[in-house]
Parts: C-alpha cells; sequence; structure tokens
C-alpha cells in the first residue's frame, strides 16, 4: 500500500514540475508553491495527498489512510493537471505583459495631451 501512495505521489509531484514549474525538495513544499496556481479543492486534495505520504512509512499510522478518498485525490488532480496546456499559458502571459505596456504607454500620451492642452499649446 505504501509503494502505492509513494508512486502517486510521484507521479503528482513530476506533473507540478513539468506544468507548473514547481520545483522543491519535498511534495508539501512544492503544494505549498502551488497554492496560487491551484483551485481551493484541488489545493485541498493535495494537502492530504501530502500528509497520507508523511503517514504511509509508519505501519501503524498508515491505516489512517482513507484510500477511496486517496485515489479520488489522485484522479482529480491528475485531470485537472493533464488539461493545463502549456503552450497556451505562454502565450496568455505574453499577451498580459502586452496589454499592460500598452495600457501605460495609452495613459502616458493621454496625460501628455491633457498637460498640452492646460498650458495652451495644443
Amino acid at each position: 500500500m505504501a509503494p502505492d501512495i509513494h508512486k502517486q505521489v510521484a507521479e503528482i509531484s513530476a506533473l507540478l514540475r513539468q506544468k507548473l514549474g514547481l520545483r522543491a525538495r519535498t511534495f508539501q513544499a512544492q503544494v505549498h508553491k502551488a497554492r496560487r496556481f491551484l483551485p481551493r479543492a484541488l489545493r485541498r486534495d493535495l494537502i492530504y495527498l501530502a500528509q497520507a505520504e508523511s503517514l504511509a512509512d509508519n505501519p501503524k499510522l498508515q491505516r489512517m489512510i482513507d484510500m477511496p478518498r486517496l485515489d479520488a485525490a489522485h484522479r482529480n488532480a491528475l485531470a485537472y493537471l493533464d488539461q493545463i496546456d502549456m503552450k497556451q499559458r505562454r502565450w496568455t502571459a505574453a499577451l498580459n505583459v502586452a496589454a499592460s505596456i500598452a495600457f501605460g504607454l495609452l495613459l502616458t500620451a493621454i496625460l501628455v495631451i491633457v498637460v498640452l492642452v492646460q498650458r495652451g499649446l495644443v
């Protein structure tokens, strides 16, 4: 049972590294870094996976793990992380940067025109 848990955690960890670029020493640290990138329900599932991983090493505590919930959390995380399109994320980020620059230039141009009008130069 414990190797299955470690295998599931390693799979999710690899997807977090690949899809979101989150690198950390432990899975718990990855989950902590991933908080702002993930929906609340998925964060809860990943936190449960991290807790189950820590319990899996102790045979007596291993019985506390709810395997159906663990499997559901693993399935939910896989489903969400598989649908992330890195090409689309990069394109959206580039468009956001371009839009911010264009907005700043527009505001600067408007400010320059207002100042020129107030001084009577235009």
